[in-house]
């Protein structure tokens, strides 16, 4: 098994707490889905389909990218090229949101992923050696990006 997929304490957070913040926000950011749902009968302004993938897209994002791809990377390139390579393929992989956002959103989001929120969650996953820190920054992320447009 990849040491970036185990659970670890990191600073003050037990495997424990980063489950709790997971599930914390996984609960928050389905309750707000729901409201948008109920307000505008769009998801965060996409149709109610995307639901599911909102709630467990940090997770698996971040087994996919992180755990798995990062670590595969890393095995035959410095960091530097690991961390690039990996938020390439990130990046690219937000193609899939074509059908749910027009193209000058597909491609500030292509730009964000691949270019910064990538990047930083490999560094992260780097540093701290498991993947669960960078998926709760990944569910805050989007928890601020949903709220952003919930209340725009």
């Amino acid at each position: 098994m990849n040491d970036y997929l185990k659970f670890k304490k990191v600073w003050i957070l037990t495997p424990i707490a980063q489950i709790t913040l997971m599930v914390l926000f996984f609960i928050s950011i389905a309750i707000l889905g729901k409201f948008c749902i109920i307000k505008t009968g769009l998801l965060f302004g996409k149709p109610n389909s995307f639901y599911l993938e909102t709630l467990f897209a940090p997770i698996y994002e971040e087994i996919i990218f992180r755990g798995i791809l990062l670590g595969l990377f890393m095995k035959q390139y410095s960091l530097i090229k690991s961390i690039v390579f990996t938020s390439i393929l990130f990046g690219i992989w937000h193609l899939k949101n074509i059908f749910f956002v027009d193209i000058e959103e597909l491609i500030k989001q292509i730009i964000y992923t691949g270019l910064v929120f990538g990047p930083v969650m490999c560094y992260l996953t780097y540093k701290t050696k498991t993947i669960w820190i960078a998926s709760i920054v990944h569910y805050l992320n989007n928890f601020i990006m949903f709220l952003l447009v919930y209340f725009k």
